[in-house]
């Protein structure tokens, strides 16, 4: 392989350039990386063999993904885009690209759609969330697509704390503390909020053809003080911003407590999966984020469509984090 890429804590080995990812260094390139990744001309209608159990949709009812099993591992299938073959060990993934498709989308859906499901079948686990580091500790946003993470996340960043990842965190339990892995550096903005907070920069990159989202990284990928892995200390759910009775302000309802089973649905809502078949990967997936919920405080946070409210919103996380910790107790 060509290129060494470090990814969500792993090494990545590639045969075409991936601007996205950080290059691997030192004893890391003498190393057998973990996965690998090519790519190979292919027009999308193979798989015929496979065996289809799980589709996902865009909240417009277009198909978004498709998962099956075949011979020898799963097939992921990005109707009208390309598939991506995995083998059964999550070590080797094959882009089958089809005639046409931009270098930009295939890294997209690699990066952002397949690498976060492969992390299951190497044992690891994923939630789809984006992340700041802050001298508190790790504070990680979930929420719907479209509800503001990665714009909150790099208004943070503009002040001064790195983001982590965005997206895809990976989860780890040492000692009773979750460790948070991050993705790769950087974050995906809508033209409005990459308008509003990067002021017609002109380093940002295109996400995919089908998408008008853009990457921002520039300045992010020189974050060297950002860990391999930090404490997770907060989770923050992007849910509807209050009604316009009095509860809209920043020191009002903007962050709300939830029961301890209610972070537990919102965790399982968010966590990344291959096979929802196999049920030893599933259940440790549940074991993991049932640690989560008891381990690290999750909060309801509620975002006005406001750019001018960001700093406020902010300001209120941090005070939130610099509060004497609660004894991780949520309410039953």
């Amino acid at each position: 392989m060509r290129y060494r890429y470090r990814i969500c804590g792993l090494t990545l080995a590639s045969e075409i350039a991936l601007p996205e990812l950080p290059l691997s260094s030192g004893t890391a390139l003498a190393l057998e990386p973990d996965v690998s990744f090519r790519v190979e001309n292919c027009d999308q209608g193979s798989g015929a063999r496979a065996d289809w159990f799980m589709s996902l949709a865009l909240p417009t009812g277009e198909p978004s993904l498709a998962c099956a099993k075949e011979p020898g591992g799963y097939r992921l299938r990005f109707p009208e885009l390309t598939d991506f073959r995995v083998d059964s060990s999550g070590r080797e993934i094959v882009c089958e690209a089809a005639e046409g498709i931009p270098p930009a989308s295939i890294r997209h859906l690699l990066l952002d759609q397949v690498i976060p499901r492969v992390l299951s079948l190497l044992g690891r686990e994923a939630l789809h969330a984006t992340a700041v580091l802050t001298p508190h500790g790790v504070c990680a946003f979930t929420g719907p697509s479209g509800a503001g993470k990665s714009t909150l996340a790099a208004f943070f960043h503009l002040a001064g704390y790195p983001v982590l990842s965005d997206d895809c965190l990976v989860l780890h339990e040492e000692g009773k503390v979750i460790l948070a892995t991050p993705a790769y550096p950087g974050v995906r903005l809508w033209d409005d909020s990459a308008a509003a907070l990067c002021c017609g920069r002109e380093d940002l990159l295109p996400l995919a053809h089908c998408s008008s989202k853009r990457r921002v990284l520039a300045d992010m990928r020189q974050v060297s003080c950002s860990p391999a892995r930090a404490a997770l200390v907060r989770i923050y759910h992007l849910g509807e911003t209050p009604g316009k009775d009095g509860e809209s302000g920043a020191g009002n309802r903007v962050i709300e407590v939830i029961s301890r089973r209610e972070a537990f649905i919102i965790l399982v809502t968010s966590g990344f999966r291959l096979d929802i078949t196999d049920r030893t990967m599933m259940a440790r997936q549940f074991d993991l984020l049932e640690r989560v919920a008891m381990l690290v405080p999750v909060r309801r946070l509620h975002v006005p469509e406001d750019f001018s409210a960001l700093s406020a919103i902010r300001d209120t996380i941090l005070a939130d984090l610099r509060a004497t910790p609660e004894s991780r107790q949520q309410a039953a």
